[in-house]
C-alpha cells in the first residue's frame, strides 16, 4: 500500500486549535475506509499536514477574504434560519450562535459572558469572530 499524504488548509487564525483533532479525525476517517477495503496501511504511511493561510490570502469569489469571512459563510445558512432555537436541550449544553453547534459548558469550555448569560462556542474562533461581529472586548 503507497504512503498516503492528506493536506488540509484553514485560516492560520485555527491551525493551532485545530490541528490536534483534524489529525485525529482524518486518521480515523482513512482507517475506516482502509478496512471497508480489506487495506493494511503500515505504520508511517499516513502523512496529515494541515496548513494555515494568513487573512488576505484566502481567495473566497475571486477576493481577499479572512478566517472571519470563512466562519461566515461556513455559517450562513444556519445563522439565516429562524428556528434555530435553543430548545430541548440537555442540562449544561448550550448552542454555539456562531456555527449551531452543541457546545457542553464546564472545565474546558470555550465561553463568553454577553448581555447577562455565557455564551458556549465550538472554537475559540467561532468565539473571536463572535466578539469582533459584536464589538466585544477580546477576553483575555
Amino acid at each position: 500500500m503507497p504512503s498516503l499524504w492528506v493536506t488540509l488548509t484553514v485560516p492560520e487564525a485555527w491551525r493551532a486549535e485545530m490541528s490536534r483533532n483534524t489529525i485525529g479525525m482524518v486518521r480515523r476517517a482513512v482507517r475506516r475506509l482502509d478496512r471497508s477495503y480489506g487495506w493494511e496501511r503500515s505504520e508511517g504511511h499516513l502523512w496529515i499536514n494541515v496548513v494555515g493561510i494568513v487573512d488576505g490570502s484566502i481567495g473566497m469569489d475571486g477576493k481577499p477574504g479572512t478566517a472571519d469571512d470563512v466562519v461566515g459563510r461556513m455559517t450562513a445558512e444556519y445563522r439565516a434560519r429562524t428556528d434555530a432555537a435553543e430548545a430541548d436541550l440537555p442540562e449544561g449544553v448550550t448552542v454555539d450562535p456562531m456555527c449551531g453547534m452543541r457546545v457542553r459548558l464546564g472545565r474546558g469550555a470555550v465561553t463568553l459572558e454577553h448581555e447577562g448569560r455565557t455564551m458556549g462556542f465550538c472554537a475559540k474562533s467561532c468565539r473571536a469572530a463572535y466578539v469582533r461581529e459584536h464589538g466585544l472586548p477580546v477576553p483575555g
